[in-house]
């Protein structure tokens, strides 16, 4: 488990670290990463800087919360990228390979801010775009062996790279984008607020639909549209996200985080909880506090 906090920030990645090359210049910062982990790892990510991620190879899909929100993505050779910005808060798993590589580029914000008269506020996640492959095969090729022209090249690259990032902020929308059907953003919001006042009752369909003033089959079909996953797996989501926020700020039992996040009894909440995240409750809470 790799782990690094600045303050509000968190940075904690699951697996094991096999190799690792750090090249630094002033606009940015690139990690060249290789890690083992099976079948998934644990990511909370937090981090003052924009971030762009390359997942090379190994990493397939991605179950989180994403600044609360929960999401799923899946990956793939023409969708490896993702681009997070300053202070954006990802919690979740990755479902991953025996071994998998990627890159990360932190850009730091002044820079940033030096070259774009606004600011990139909304993640792209999993999506293709051929010049930054490019542009990020070169720029690994020079930060696994940085000479004295590094910091010029790195100049160059991050300045071309943040308009290429600004354009597809501009044009991309948030993380899974309410389709023509869903639901409004305003329902979205009261269904969230109900499931997370009643996370330690039993949550039915039929309370959800009335939430948003439908019929079953109607709130079914707009919620899958505007969320990209069932009712169902929504709750069980808030649910685990609050069963580790409790597992690391409280010292309650096992069995009364269970209870308090709306599971039946412990059993069902270790089960679902190691299924979610690879790991036991009780090892997440030893994990948090290590």
């Amino acid at each position: 488990m790799e782990e690094a906090r600045r303050g509000q920030f968190v940075r904690q990645v699951g697996g094991e670290l096999v190799s690792s090359v750090i090249a630094r210049s002033k606009p940015i910062r690139v990690e060249l990463l290789s890690r083992t982990s099976r079948p998934r790892m644990n990511w909370h990510f937090r981090q003052p800087e924009l971030t762009l991620f390359w997942f090379r190879n190994g990493c397939s899909r991605l179950r989180a919360t994403i600044n609360g929100r929960p999401v799923e993505y899946d990956f793939s050779e023409a969708a490896n990228l993702a681009l997070f910005p300053a202070g954006t808060e990802i919690e979740g798993e990755w479902s991953v390979g025996p071994a998998f590589d990627y890159v990360v580029v932190f850009l730091d914000p002044t820079f940033v801010q030096s070259r774009l008269n606004g600011v990139i506020e909304r993640p792209a996640i999993a999506f293709g775009h051929a010049q930054l492959c490019r542009g990020l095969a070169e720029l690994s090729e020079e930060a696994a062996t940085p000479d004295n022209l590094f910091d010029l090249f790195a100049e160059g690259w991050a300045s071309q790279a943040l308009a290429h990032m600004a354009r597809l902020s501009c044009g991309v929308a948030p993380p899974k984008p309410l389709s023509r059907g869903g639901l409004p953003a305003l329902k979205l919001r009261k269904i969230e607020e109900f499931v997370r006042a009643n996370l330690d009752e039993t949550i039915s369909l039929s309370a959800l639909s009335d939430v948003a003033g439908l019929s079953k089959r109607h709130f079914l079909r707009a919620f899958q549209e505007s969320i990209g996953t069932s009712p169902h797996r929504y709750v069980l989501g808030l649910r685990i996200e609050s069963a580790k926020r409790r597992l690391g700020e409280t010292n309650e039992s096992l069995t009364s985080i269970a209870l308090a996040s709306g599971f039946s009894h412990a059993q069902h909440f270790s089960s679902a909880f190691r299924q979610a995240t690879g790991v036991s409750p009780s090892t997440f809470r030893q994990q948090r506090r290590a």
